[in-house]
């Protein structure tokens, strides 16, 4: 009896444990499918995600925001085939495209506060991409937009927008482009500035290299540097140009004969690409401009040590006049101010000399100032602790430009002034 017993109790905890397991399996099976459907699926730069049907992008100040519409069409997964990409406009903006069955989509908001959105097929007969293209290269800064693709036959197009991606036009290029070129604009101080497009022949025996011009109708303006005035030298471009350092918004690109001898040389463009020089050279003139400027600091601060003390009130800190009595005549106080004057066009380009078609003097209670003593790159200064009853004379052009000067009216010394105007 008690072995029937036994074998009832062990038959229905197993029977129980079943039961059990089942339930669990069936609530674990449910609770994936949930937490699938809300689990969100990066793209690999982490720029935007999935979540059941809806997606988020990441916007300027690093947050996630929502896009509207419904993107469940979409697969991460795909993402590796580069059918997405996303560029995150340091302006404000969010734009990004993708890949469904060959169509390409071009997402973008444009507004700082992301309220409004646009959905262009760019692979529709407005804009033009063939269909199953690849695209290389987008982006939209400002009003200016270029968007590079390589269709199914290997053939390159560039589109270009001056609506901020609104409506495309394609470039008329003297030259054929394939999956071997490269489109690219360089950064800088939170700026797209520059941009280059490298063209390298097929066999990659020669490259040559363009500068893209937002500005003008010619958008591509070709790169030629002769080489130490050797013309029979031929220089090729295998290397994207990029900003020499952190500081400076010069370009170096390295150049050469062939592939293999493309550190020949480098060269540097202070002005995106319209001329080169050498590094040597340009490392030449910055030496050259840098003595230029020491000298000019120099000459510059030697003037205010040569200031005339007794024209000129240099030690503001011991500056004590009990009285306020103006014993300077209005006859010399112009005497005095036009020493004024003669010093300050040697600052401001002959301002207060030339400037004769106004002419002005009256009596205020004013702060003294350093705008004759101070020395080069020192800031502006007012010494508010005093107060002085003064002349200010001052002298105005045509152009509404002028310079005034403060005479104490009781020490007739110049203790300040200034430049007014553009």
């Amino acid at each position: 009896m008690n072995d029937i017993i036994k074998k009832i109790i062990i038959l229905a905890t197993f029977i129980l444990i079943i039961f059990l397991c089942c339930i669990g399996t069936y609530y674990y099976t449910n609770e994936k499918i949930r937490k699938e459907k809300e689990f969100k699926i990066y793209s690999l730069d982490k720029t935007f995600y999935l979540q059941d049907g809806n997606l988020f992008v990441l916007d300027s100040s690093k947050n996630y925001i929502q896009v509207p519409g419904n993107f469940s069409q979409m697969r991460i997964s795909d993402y590796h085939d580069e059918n997405y990409k996303s560029n995150i406009n340091t302006t404000g903006g969010v734009y990004f495209y993708y890949n469904i069955d060959g169509k390409i989509y071009l997402v973008r908001s444009m507004s700082n506060n992301y309220t409004e959105w646009q959905t262009k097929e760019l692979t529709s007969d407005e804009v033009g991409i063939p269909s199953n293209s690849k695209i290389k290269y987008i982006r939209i800064s400002g009003s200016y937009g270029y968007i590079f693709y390589i269709d199914e036959n290997g053939v390159g197009g560039i589109l270009k927008s001056t609506t901020q991606g609104d409506y495309w036009n394609k470039v008329n290029i003297p030259f054929e482009l394939n999956d071997k070129c490269e489109l690219k604009f360089l950064n800088k101080f939170g700026m797209t500035v520059d941009g280059f497009l490298q063209v390298p022949s097929e066999d990659g025996s020669k490259s040559d290299l363009y500068a893209i011009n937002d500005s003008t109708e010619e958008t591509f303006r070709k790169i030629d540097i002769t080489y130490l005035n050797n013309t029979d030298k031929q220089l090729d471009y295998y290397h994207m140009p990029s900003y020499l350092d952190d500081s400076s918004m010069a370009i170096v690109m390295m150049v050469g004969e062939s592939k293999e001898d493309s550190d020949i040389e480098r060269f540097v463009s202070r002005n995106s690409g319209s001329v080169w020089i050498t590094e040597r050279e340009y490392y030449n003139q910055i030496q050259e401009e840098k003595d230029n400027n020491d000298e000019i600091i120099s000459n510059f601060n030697k003037m205010v040590d040569a200031l005339d003390e007794n024209i000129f009130l240099k030690n503001f800190n011991n500056y004590n006049v009990n009285s306020n009595e103006v014993k300077v005549t209005e006859e010399k106080a112009k005497e005095i101010a036009n020493k004024g004057f003669e010093e300050s066009a040697k600052r401001i380009a002959q301002e207060g000399i030339t400037d004769t078609e106004k002419e002005y003097i009256k009596i205020e209670e004013v702060s003294p100032n350093n705008f004759f003593t101070r020395k080069y790159r020192e800031y502006d200064n007012v010494y508010t602790n005093i107060r002085r009853k003064s002349y200010v004379v001052s002298k105005e052009n045509d152009m509404g430009n002028g310079v005034y000067i403060y005479v104490d009216a009781t020490t007739g010394l110049i203790i300040g002034g200034g430049a007014f105007g553009d």
